[in-house]
């Protein structure tokens, strides 16, 4: 019955878990921050919107947290809840009888007046889009039959769409031992998280062999309950520990000291790590690539886990071309055998060194051909992924 409510919707618009210490640990590579609640867009916070989703990536997060709930119709949506002095309070929205809206009703019910609410259909499709981002599960409820239809819908949506591959970049929080189970029968995701915050006498070294035993290779404490003791009795065995929820550098770098691996964050961006003494996963680095018999150093940033390469750099390489932008009709059009002279952008283009990124609309015409390439624009600077553009300019990278 979901299958066939999703299809329409997507129309329009398996390892085990029991993992073994050695490979806990693959989404936290990198990834010392996780954006709460999709993280912070035009200022606001706790939004779950898809504005924050795409600020949040073009700002570096990959892992982010979602909180899930229910529509009045049964539609599973990101949102915290339908509390008149909660979630209406904080998305500024009129708390209307009923309280739990419908799913027409949550739709087209905007967000801080100008932000997009997301089913868990859109933030899946979000996920096919951007397939570098790690999602962390808020579903809050702890009785057997939700927890178990809040998974099933989840791998219902992602057969659905014939993309069961993202659940491998869906990471259940668990808010007690029998919760894993009931999960890891609905499918065995490959990493877990246990949050402690619906615990409220927590003993440490039971939970740490627990999730040892399970293969969980992290746990979730609010920042009061933090201690070196308690890190040290996680870290014993194998098991990363993150805080929720900060937003103050100072108290991060205090974390820090204490051992934490990682915090859930609303203001603290990736680019800001070097103020905590961490650096941003993302780098740009100079690689020397083979065009046929001759090398060139080009700039390249990891996107998508391929590598990108500046357009203007691209342009100067074997077959030139020229650029044009098209902003009216989203194209951005290039024309071989000319000398490419300025794309009218360098007042957009900043040194920051944020590598703040953007994926575009632009449709990518080549001599009046178009392309599957889709521009990203980091620090303003248009960036091509290099596999895909030295093919179709026929220079042979390797």
């Amino acid at each position: 019955m979901l299958a066939k409510k999703i299809m329409p919707i997507m129309l329009a618009a398996v390892m085990s878990s029991a993992m073994s210490l050695t490979v806990f640990g693959a989404w936290q590579d990198g990834n010392p921050l996780v954006a709460h609640a999709l993280g912070e867009s035009r200022g606001k916070i706790e939004t779950n919107a898809k504005e924050a989703f795409l600020e949040s990536w073009g700002s570096g997060f990959r892992a982010m947290e979602v909180d899930f709930t229910y529509t009045s119709d049964g539609v599973l949506v990101a949102r915290h809840d339908f509390e008149a002095d909660g979630s209406y309070y904080r998305l500024e929205q009129d708390a209307k009888t009923p309280l739990v809206m419908d799913r027409n009703t949550f739709q087209s019910t905007k967000i801080c007046f100008d932000q997009t609410p997301l089913t868990a259909v859109d933030v899946l499709s979000l996920m096919v889009e951007y397939p570098d981002v790690y999602l962390i599960t808020d579903t809050k409820d702890t009785d057997k039959a939700t927890v178990e239809r809040q998974f099933k819908d989840l791998k219902q949506i992602a057969e659905a769409m014939e993309q069961p591959q993202i659940l491998n970049r869906i990471i259940p929080q668990i808010y007690n031992e029998e919760m894993y189970d009931w999960v890891k029968e609905i499918y065995p995701f490959q990493e877990w998280i246990y949050t402690l915050y619906l615990n409220y006498y927590p003993d440490y070294p039971k939970i740490a062999e627990f999730c040892e035993a399970k293969g969980i290779g992290t746990v979730t404490i609010e920042n009061a309950r933090v201690t070196k003791e308690v890190v040290d009795t996680l870290h014993a065995k194998g098991i990363k520990v993150y805080a929720h929820t900060i937003n103050r550098y100072k108290q991060f770098e205090d974390l820090l000291a204490l051992g934490i691996d990682g915090i859930y964050t609303d203001r603290i961006k990736p680019y800001e790590l070097k103020w905590v003494g961490l650096s941003d996963s993302r780098k740009l680095e100079k690689k020397v690539v083979a065009l046929g018999s001759e090398e060139v150093t080009l700039d390249t940033i990891n996107i998508f886990n391929e590598d990108y390469v500046p357009l203007r750099q691209l342009a100067g390489l074997g077959k030139k071309f020229d650029v044009q932008l098209d902003s009216q009709n989203a194209k951005l059009i290039l024309t071989s055998g000319k000398s490419f002279s300025s794309l009218g952008n360098e007042l957009l283009m900043n040194q920051s060194g944020n590598l703040k990124m953007e994926k575009t609309k632009f449709r990518l015409i080549y001599n009046n051909n178009e392309t599957k390439i889709h521009p990203i624009l980091v620090d303003g600077e248009v960036y091509l992924p290099l596999t895909a553009m030295t093919q179709l300019l026929g220079l042979g990278a390797q």
